[in-house]
C-alpha cells in the first residue's frame, strides 16, 4: 500500500481506527476495501442508494458492492439517500439548466451526498472514525490541517470534483489509491479475483441514461424558441428548449450556416439561443462567485494581496476534461454588489467557452495542491435539505427494493 516514489501523500489512518469504505460497485472502491482488509483494518463497506428503479444504482452498485464485501468477509450496509440526491443533485441540475446555466452535478454530489451525508451516516450508524473512497487523489494530514493533492495518475486525477468538499469532511477521509495508477488497480483486482475486476467504468451522469436532450425533454417537455445569429440578429432555426444547450456546444445545434457554428449564450427569459463563430467564445477574464477554500489560509492570503493591490498566481481548471492553465485570482472589489464573495480571474492565455454555472478549480502554481473552487459567474443557490419539506422528498417508487 505504499505510494509510488513521486507521490506527495498517501495518508492512512492509525491501525486502531474503524474505517467505512464507500463502495460504488466498481473496481476502484473494491480494491480499496481489499487493501484495507489485507492491512488488518477494522472496516465495513457501505453504499448509498441514490436512484430509483432498476437502473445502474440497483443493478450495479448495491449488488456488486455486496458481492465484494461477501468475498472479503466484511460487513456491508446501505443507506437510503435518494431524497438527498434528488434535492442536492437532480433538482439542482434541472433548475440550473432552466436558468440558462451549465451545472456540474458531480461536484454537488461530492459535497453534499458522497461526503457530508455519507460521512454523517458512517460516523453515527456504523461507528466509523474515517471514510475511505476509491478516488484518485492524495491527502496529507499535519497539525490538524488537511491538504489535497493531485493523484500520481494524471489521467485519472479526480481532485477537480472535490473543489467544494468541506475541509472538515476531508479531514476524516483517506484515499488509499492516491499513489497508484488505474492500470495497477485493475491488475491487482484481477490478480486477487475480485468480483468487480472486469467491471466497466461509468463515464456519464448516472441519472441521464438516454442522452441529455431526451432527458431534459422528459423533465420539461418541449419549449420551442429561436436560434439567433449573435452578429446579425437573424433567426436561423428553432430549438426545443434552452436547457438543451450549453456555451461552446457545436454538436446538436442543427443550424445550416455553411461554417462551424457554436452556442455563444442562452437567454432563458426570452427562450433564445445565440450562436456564432468560435471567436466569441474566448475569454481571458471572468468572475467566480461563492469561492470555497480547502487549503488553509487562502482567504487571508487573498485579502492581504488585495490590500497590497496584488493578485495571487494559480493554475486554474474550468472543466473536468479541460487542461489547467496559469492565471491569477484576486478579490473582486465590487463583490458586495453581488451579494456574496466573488473573485476576478485573469488568464495568461484565453480559455475557450468559459461557461456560467461550471466550476473553476484553483491549484498552486506547480499544479499539485488543490486550493478550492467556485462557480463561474453565477449559480443556483443550494437550499439546505429538510426531510420534513415535501418539496425535498424522494420521488421513490413504492414497494421497490434492491436485494443485496
Amino acid at each position: 500500500m505504499n505510494a509510488t516514489a513521486n507521490s506527495i501523500g498517501n495518508w492512512l489512518p492509525p491501525k486502531d481506527a474503524r474505517i467505512a469504505v464507500a463502495m460504488s460497485g466498481g473496481v476502484d472502491s473494491s480494491v480499496v476495501a481489499y487493501l484495507l482488509a489485507k492491512a488488518g483494518y477494522n472496516i465495513v463497506g457501505f453504499t448509498a442508494w441514490t436512484l430509483n428503479g432498476p437502473g445502474k444504482c440497483c443493478n450495479d452498485a448495491l449488488v456488486n458492492a455486496g458481492r465484494v464485501c461477501e468475498t472479503l468477509g466484511i460487513d456491508y450496509d446501505t443507506v437510503d439517500l435518494r431524497a438527498e440526491f434528488s434535492h442536492y443533485v437532480m433538482d439542482y441540475y434541472h433548475q440550473s439548466y432552466e436558468a440558462g446555466l451549465t451545472p456540474n452535478p458531480c461536484v454537488e454530489c461530492n459535497r453534499y451526498v458522497k461526503w457530508e451525508k455519507l460521512l454523517d451516516y458512517a460516523g453515527k450508524s456504523l461507528g466509523a472514525d474515517y471514510m475511505a473512497t476509491g478516488h484518485y487523489a492524495q491527502l496529507t494530514h499535519h497539525q490538524n490541517i488537511t491538504r489535497v493533492f493531485r493523484s500520481v495518475d494524471e489521467h485519472k486525477d479526480q481532485t477537480y470534483m472535490m473543489a467544494r468538499v468541506y475541509p472538515g469532511d476531508l479531514s476524516r477521509t483517506t484515499f488509499p489509491l492516491g499513489g497508484m495508477t488505474k492500470p495497477e488497480v485493475v491488475a491487482l483486482a484481477k490478480e486477487v479475483d475480485l468480483p468487480t475486476a472486469y467491471s466497466k467504468e461509468s463515464q456519464d451522469i448516472c441519472f441521464v441514461l438516454d442522452g441529455h436532450a431526451n432527458y431534459m425533454q422528459s423533465v420539461f417537455g418541449k419549449r420551442p424558441g429561436p436560434i439567433v445569429d449573435i452578429d446579425t440578429g437573424k433567426t436561423l432555426a428553432e430549438h426545443d428548449g434552452v436547457f438543451n444547450f450549453t456555451v461552446g456546444q457545436r454538436k446538436g445545434v442543427k443550424v445550416a450556416a455553411g461554417r462551424p457554428i457554436y452556442v455563444i449564450k442562452t437567454n432563458p427569459k426570452t427562450n433564445t439561443v445565440y450562436v456564432g463563430d468560435s471567436e466569441h467564445l474566448t475569454s481571458s477574464h471572468f468572475r467566480v462567485v461563492s469561492p470555497h477554500w480547502i487549503a488553509a489560509g487562502l482567504p487571508e492570503r487573498l485579502q492581504e494581496a488585495l490590500q497590497r493591490g496584488e493578485s495571487v498566481q494559480a493554475m486554474i481548471k474550468i472543466r473536468y476534461n479541460t487542461p489547467a492553465a496559469l492565471g491569477s485570482i484576486e478579490l473582486d472589489p465590487e463583490r458586495n454588489s453581488f451579494g456574496e464573495d466573488s473573485l476576478l480571474v485573469s488568464m495568461q492565455v484565453p480559455f475557450s467557452a468559459v461557461t456560467p454555472g461550471q466550476i473553476a478549480a484553483f491549484y498552486d502554481e506547480d499544479y499539485q495542491e488543490l486550493w478550492g473552487g467556485g462557480y463561474i459567474e453565477t449559480h443556483i443557490t443550494q437550499e439546505q435539505f429538510d426531510p420534513n419539506n415535501p418539496a425535498h422528498a424522494s420521488k421513490a417508487l413504492p414497494n421497490l427494493f434492491c436485494q443485496v
